[in-house]
This record gives structure tokens, C-alpha cells and sequence, in this order.
């Protein structure tokens, strides 16, 4: 076997590899519409390109048939890469989404490093005391009225500590944050708070999601990353989907 051929076979490995990584990634935590907000698609092409190009470039530069430390020589690049991949792996694990959160006005995109576990320990619900480790849930939240919580959340939110939608204790489920999401969505038409050209994208997003843009309304869609927008159901308020616009 030549050099260029091994180094195409590493290649064709890595890149199943690499697309089986990928394709989860996409699929649970980072669909297309919010993999640009998140910047995940920088982290996934950086931990991507090193791998697809380092590996099957050191084959290319080291292999020799015949080579008594071949078997080692390639036992180590596949270590190599293995360390880095599973290092890119990890930061994007730690960092996944695991909540999207519904409030009266928007909704949020929670990041598993912006909750801690003793904020997790006080959610009132069973099943939002543990970060999942696929699609992220969808919640609500609402907003406490005993006043001392107000001002612990209005000063929490200024200190860079957290707002509402990191706070697993104010979360309820989403069905109860619907007629909020009703009240203020807004329908797919041109206005003060979007442009032509966001709204455009929106349409072409619902008929996308295979509805009647007529049939559809939007809520800004937030996190620490950026910003996109949120398709709800004009009548009932189930979540569409999301679309990657800021408006």
C-alpha cells in the first residue's frame, strides 16, 4: 500500500468519524437554525478541520511500508486525534443547551454552564432538577410575586449571576406560559421590531415547518450567545420551530 493511499483510507475513517459526532451534535443539540446564534458551527469546523486534516496529513508524512514502528507510529496518531476530538467533545458537552425557556415576552436559550447544581437542586419540579443530555427541554417561567425574589432576581441579572431563565426554581411546565406566549407574540408582518427581510425569512422558515405563515407567530429568541427568533402557533401556542434571523 502506498503512503497516499493509507492516508486517503485515514481520511475516509475520520470522516465517518467526524460526520457520526457531527450528526448528533446537529440533531439534539444544535439543529441549522441554531447552531449560527449558539457559534457552535466555529467550535464543530475548528474540532472537525483539525481532525480531518492533522490525521490523515501525519499518515501521509510517516507511512512506509515495511516500517518496523509503523503499527506504532500510526497506533499514536490515532491517539492523537482521539484526545483532541474527545477534548472538542467534552467542551461542547459542558456547554450544551439544556433548556429553552418560555417567560412572558421571549424566549431564552440556557447553556448547561449557566446553571449550577444547587440551582438545579431548587427546581420545583422533578424532572428540571437534571440536565439532559439531548434535545434541550422546553419550559416556562414565570416571574415570583413575593417582592424580596423580584429584587434577588433584578439584582442577580445585574451582576452578571443570572436571570429568570436560569433559575430552575421559577420554571413551570409550558403549557402554562401559553397565554403569555398569545398575548405577546407577534404576527409575521412588518414592524417597529423587525424588517422586511427578517419577516421574509420567517415566512419562508413556517412554510419550511410546512404551515400557513398566516397561522404563525414569532417571539425573539435569546441567549449569551445571540439572538434568533421563535415560530409559535398562532392559536394554540405550541412551539413551530426555530429561525435563524435577528430581527
Amino acid at each position: 500500500m502506498t503512503r497516499w493511499k493509507a492516508s486517503f483510507i485515514h481520511l475516509l475513517i475520520s470522516l465517518a468519524v467526524i460526520g457520526a459526532v457531527a450528526a448528533y451534535i446537529i440533531y439534539f443539540w444544535y439543529p441549522p437554525a441554531l447552531i449560527t446564534m449558539a457559534k457552535a458551527d466555529r467550535l464543530l469546523m475548528l474540532i472537525g478541520g483539525i481532525d480531518l486534516i492533522v490525521g490523515p496529513l501525519l499518515t501521509l508524512i510517516i507511512y512506509k511500508a515495511g516500517k518496523a514502528s509503523l503499527r506504532m507510529d500510526l497506533t499514536v496518531i490515532a491517539l492523537v486525534q482521539a484526545a483532541f476530538l474527545s477534548f472538542g467533545l467534552f467542551t461542547m458537552f459542558e456547554s450544551r443547551p439544556v433548556f429553552v425557556v418560555a417567560s412572558s415576552n421571549m424566549f431564552d436559550l440556557v447553556f448547561a454552564t449557566e446553571i449550577s447544581s444547587e440551582q438545579l437542586a431548587q427546581a420545583r419540579i422533578a424532572e428540571y432538577k437534571t440536565l439532559g443530555f439531548t434535545k434541550p427541554k422546553l419550559v416556562g417561567a414565570k416571574m415570583p410575586t413575593d417582592v424580596n425574589e423580584k429584587m434577588h432576581i433584578l439584582n442577580s441579572a445585574l451582576s452578571g449571576a443570572g436571570d429568570l431563565q436560569t433559575m430552575p426554581k421559577y420554571y413551570v411546565e409550558y403549557q402554562h406560559i401559553i397565554p403569555d406566549i398569545l398575548k405577546n407574540s407577534l404576527p409575521l408582518k412588518a414592524n417597529k421590531y423587525a424588517s422586511e427581510q427578517a419577516i421574509a425569512v420567517m415566512v419562508d422558515a413556517s412554510k419550511a415547518y410546512g404551515r400557513n405563515p398566516n397561522d404563525v407567530r414569532y417571539m425573539r429568541l435569546g441567549s449569551t450567545r445571540g439572538f434568533a427568533v421563535m415560530l409559535v402557533d398562532a392559536k394554540t401556542g405550541q412551539v413551530v420551530g426555530p429561525v435563524s434571523v435577528d430581527p
